[in-house]
């Protein structure tokens, strides 16, 4: 018995000892509202040659702007989807389709038939399962490799795309690079990710030989996905370029702000201790950001004049394609072999131990630096802004 009190307790035992006919009538209830849920959402277009599905995670809203870009293709309709975790509803960032709880336990096989196309409504063409999940069954549980057999019954192809921590390999990391987060004593959390990418990387070798290809959404990632290709992070480049209208490195203390979604993927402990010393230096002013609402990060990056992401990593993420947009000096490190796949590419470069000398050498030199900045506007348009993603889905998507 479910560990319920009180009343909870009482109306479960009361609903037990209904007979097993009556219970039914509840749970046919339950199931008709959750199908009307998934009904209610925006189907496909029947009149789009391809017609594509990206899901289950939307994570950091990246599959609904892929979906918005594969939108702009002639002859494509897409949608994004998203699953409520078992924990929240979400992280607030918006999805064509959106299951929730009730969804997934009652209404899935509604879902599969509107992917699948089996029911009156037009079907996928295409899914784009992210992390190898599946898009049809549990996502917390099930693999893409579950669903290829009915994706493939019902002509639909399949890719997978991978963000990066459900496949980077920890070991292969901190063996390439000098100030890898995961060198050193592993603790549980950094066991549990290894365990993620070895089974993440265990689906893609249950799809070698099934013609499935897979994405990578940051260019170090190719390192850790042989024969991936790149999708690029996408930005809301219009929400943040007109913060390029405002100057930058003018005032007498830079403000230099540090937004850390993962502090220990980012270096943040050395990014605090380097920014603290400056700041009661005087030289410059600290803001470092955490839990603020993505629809509110606009207005923050365009009242900085440093945006420093991340000094161990080695990708170009969001935070640095946005704050690129609005015309900010982007602090990075991003390492040569990664550099020489996206030429050109306007972020300053600093790891944890150079760092402090290269704020300290903005804050005295700024005119080189406003101009390098001053490259980030077009720079994110031109690969972020979902145009690049649309060109890199096109020759899959046969358009």
């Amino acid at each position: 018995m479910p560990s319920l009190q009180g009343p909870r307790r009482w109306a479960y035992q009361a609903w037990t000892a209904l007979p097993s006919p009556v219970r039914g009538v509840g749970g046919t209830v339950l199931r008709l509202r959750a199908e009307r849920e998934v009904a209610r959402q925006p189907g496909l277009d029947p009149r789009a040659r391809s017609r594509l599905v990206i899901g289950p995670l939307n994570t950091a809203g990246q599959g609904e702007r892929w979906a918005r870009a594969a939108r702009a293709v002639p002859g494509c309709d897409a949608r994004a989807m998203s699953v409520e975790r078992r924990s929240s509803a979400g992280f607030g960032f918006p999805s064509d389709w959106h299951l929730s709880r009730a969804v997934q336990v009652r209404g899935m096989p509604r879902h599969a038939a509107r992917v699948l196309g089996t029911g009156r409504e037009p079907g996928a063409t295409h899914v784009l399962a992210e992390g190898a999940r599946s898009l049809l069954d549990d996502p917390f549980t099930r693999w893409v490799t579950d669903d290829l057999p009915r994706l493939r019954e019902a002509g639909v192809e399949a890719a997978v795309l991978i963000h990066g921590s459900e496949l980077r390999d920890l070991h292969r990391h901190a063996a390439a690079y000098p100030h890898s987060p995961f060198r050193g004593e592993w603790d549980e959390r950094w066991e549990r990710m290894q365990a993620t990418v070895e089974r993440t990387r265990s689906v893609l070798g249950r799809l070698e030989g099934a013609e499935v290809p897979v994405f990578v959404t940051t260019a170090d990632m190719l390192d850790h996905v042989p024969g991936a290709s790149l999708l690029p992070v996408t930005a809301d480049v219009d929400r943040f370029t007109p913060g390029a209208e405002r100057p930058m490195l003018e005032r007498d203390r830079p403000v230099v702000l540090h937004a850390p979604s993962n502090p220990r993927l980012k270096g943040t402990p050395v990014v605090e201790e380097v920014l603290t010393r400056l700041q009661q230096e005087g030289l410059v002013v600290y803001r470092r950001l955490s839990g603020v609402p993505h629809a509110e990060m606009p207005g923050f990056v365009a009242d900085a004049d440093v945006v420093v992401d991340q000094v161990v990593l080695g990708n170009v993420g969001t935070l640095a394609a946005e704050s690129m947009a609005a015309g900010r000096l982007v602090v990075a490190h991003v390492p040569d072999h990664v550099r020489a796949r996206t030429p050109g590419l306007p972020v300053l470069e600093a790891a944890p131990d150079t760092l402090e000398g290269v704020l300290r050498d903005v804050v005295a030199h700024r005119d080189g630096y406003r101009d390098l900045a001053a490259r980030g506007p077009a720079w994110a348009r031109e690969h972020h802004d979902g145009r690049a993603a649309a060109r890199a889905l096109s020759p899959w998507l046969g358009l």
